[in-house]
């Protein structure tokens, strides 16, 4: 009586470990089997990685997915000193690919190989990088940000290459380099300052010029008294009288008086 319960109880449990997982894959990704048996059996990575669609796998085995197509690592460092000693911020960006799943998690046991192999390596050499260049040519010329986004890219190719990733680094960016915010506050004010006395010297020069053409004119008007023979205050007669005469021709109405004489306006 006592014997008929263990075999029952035998046979689940080993039913129960010898059952089976549908894997599922996705398009772009690979699903790296590792076997990991109850009882009997080897275990560890299988050879091969389960490519897109279903296989059936024991209860025991474990699959990891690893994404194959092209990924990016978006990375921020602050308070890299230029060549000029100015500190500047970068959003950097590593484009990369797997080229081998198994060989991945077998050798480096997790997909965040990155941060595990790579990350504070990465730092350092966009450091040495960024140390090269002025805060200017990183922040307007194009053909500086080039050359770094090269170095950076060659020099990480080769850091991988030398560990021995199954990665192939595809671009690296450092983005638009930006002063950090104590450095571009500090900008802001010595721009401001700049627009400032700019804005000084222009209405400097300009009074400078309305005084030029006003004693220009001066000097004009007095050559053309001096060579009527006019007195100071005939001239100024002539004038008063010129502008009153066009006033009078713009003017709907107009009366004359004689000089000193009040005039009522009005009802």
């Amino acid at each position: 009586m006592t014997k008929v319960p263990f075999v029952l109880l035998a046979v689940s449990l080993f039913a129960g470990l010898t059952g089976c997982n549908v894997v599922s894959v996705d398009p772009g990704t690979e699903s790296v089997l590792v076997d990991k048996p109850y009882l009997f059996g080897h275990g560890g990575v299988r050879p091969e990685p389960v490519k897109e669609g279903r296989t059936i796998t024991w209860a025991s085995t474990t699959d990891i997915n690893v994404v194959i197509t092209p990924q990016t690592v978006h990375v921020t460092f602050d308070d890299f000193s230029s060549k000029d000693n100015i500190l500047l911020d970068f959003d950097t960006a590593l484009q990369y690919r797997i080229t081998d799943s198994v060989k991945l998690i077998e050798k480096y046991g997790a997909t965040n190989w990155f941060k595990n192999n790579v990350q504070s390596q990465y730092a350092s050499i966009v450091r040495e990088a960024v140390k090269g260049q002025t805060m200017s040519d990183m922040m307007s010329n194009p053909s500086t940000a080039s050359t770094v986004d090269k170095e950076v890219t060659n020099a990480i190719r080769a850091l991988v290459k030398e560990r021995g990733l199954p990665v192939e680094i595809l671009d690296v960016t450092l983005g638009r380099a930006r002063p950090n915010e104590d450095v571009l506050k500090q900008m802001n004010e010595t721009a401001a300052q700049q627009q400032r006395q700019k804005t000084l010297v222009a209405a400097t020069v300009a009074e400078e010029q309305r005084a030029k053409e006003q004693e220009a004119r001066a000097e004009a008007d007095n050559a053309y008294r001096n060579k009527l023979g006019m007195t100071i205050e005939q001239y100024s007669a002539v004038t008063i009288a010129t502008i009153n005469a066009d006033a009078c021709k713009a003017a709907k109405a107009c009366y004359i008086v004689p000089s000193g004489t009040s005039v009522l306006v009005g009802k």
